[in-house]
């Protein structure tokens, strides 16, 4: 019996240190694994947090690139906007300024097609983005010369209507005039010493065409002449004093309008206190004595048919008049 509780007591010792050694075991197993979840966690937040910053900087990026493309779009809309308005200040006015202004209207809109095909995807990168501002300062350059161009253009064309107009009012001038200058010479003629007055007989009329060799060959086709022949005798007059004289020579059209070439010579005299057309004019030496007198006019464009009427003017006066028809 006392052997029996000796054994109890030392199996108690025992038991006592194997459960004293386990229960060290245990604290010593839960230490270690909080330190493996505490190195868990700190890993997981690190790389939470560097995902997170790595996603907001694309973000970021990502904005940026949004922007930038927004406000190109936004600069090729306000250029496009410009260049329509300026063009529609031209339109409507001159037909061959219209079509000019159509031709250049498309090339613009072709380099706004080029870039709203870049700008499109919406996914643009640096070198893209950069491509886009090159062809929008391309746009620019383009609309700066092509408004320069029209407006030099729409500049000519309003001068040429301006001199067209003014000349066209002297035309109208000059058929009323050519309507009333049979009355005025009459009524001059009744006032003025006919003594002085200087006379052109024989007036003949043809129409020249060079040939080859030279030599002139007469037409009266409207088609085949290059220039005018007019020959006159000039009458003597021993009233009038001899000198150099100058012959005004006034060619009518079938429309009653003295035909008029600057670069051939025509110009404007004074003719009973009016201004007057002439086609050409001549100098010559008067003699007092009878004299043939030959001279040329080229009109620089094509003749019309019709019947044509020369009159020449010397001292203020009407000397003489013919006509002639061309077919």
């Amino acid at each position: 019996m006392p052997h029996s509780h000796v054994d109890k007591e030392v199996s108690f010792l025992i038991n006592s240190v194997i459960f004293a050694h386990m229960e060290e075991q245990r604290k010593s197993s839960g230490k270690i694994y909080y330190i493996i979840i505490i190195v868990i966690l700190l890993a997981l937040n690190g790389l939470f947090i560097y995902n997170y910053f790595k996603t907001d900087k694309k973000l970021v990026q990502t904005e940026e690139t949004l922007f930038a493309t927004d406000s190109v779009k936004a600069e090729l809309e306000k250029i496009l906007g410009e260049t329509q308005s300026n063009l529609d200040l031209y339109k409507g006015k001159n037909s061959e300024l219209d079509a000019f202004l159509k031709e250049k209207n498309d090339s613009l809109q072709e380099y706004a097609e080029r870039i709203e095909s870049l700008l499109r995807s919406g996914r643009l990168n640096k070198v893209q983005l950069e491509k886009a501002m090159e062809e929008i300062d391309q746009l620019r350059y383009y609309k700066r010369k092509y408004l320069n161009q029209i407006d030099s253009l729409s500049t000519q064309i309003n001068q040429l209507s301006s001199e067209n107009k003014n000349l066209r009012g002297k035309v109208d001038k000059e058929k009323r005039q050519n309507e009333n200058l049979t009355m005025e010479n009459v009524r001059l003629n009744n006032k003025v010493a006919i003594g002085a007055k200087l006379n052109a007989k024989s007036i003949f009329i043809t129409g020249v065409k060079n040939r080859s060799n030279g030599k002139e060959r007469e037409t009266n086709r409207a088609s085949q002449l290059e220039k005018l022949k007019i020959t006159y005798i000039l009458d003597e007059n021993y009233v009038n004093d001899p000198g150099e004289k100058t012959v005004f020579m006034k060619v009518v059209g079938p429309d009653g309008a003295t035909l008029y070439n600057e670069a051939a010579g025509s110009g404007t005299f004074n003719f009973q206190g009016k201004e007057s057309l002439y086609s050409s004019k001549q100098q010559i030496s008067f003699n007092q004595k009878a004299q043939e007198v030959t001279t040329y006019w080229t009109k620089g464009s094509t003749y019309g048919i019709g019947v044509y009427n020369v009159q020449l003017f010397v001292d203020g006066f009407q000397i003489g008049s013919a006509s002639f028809e061309l077919k």
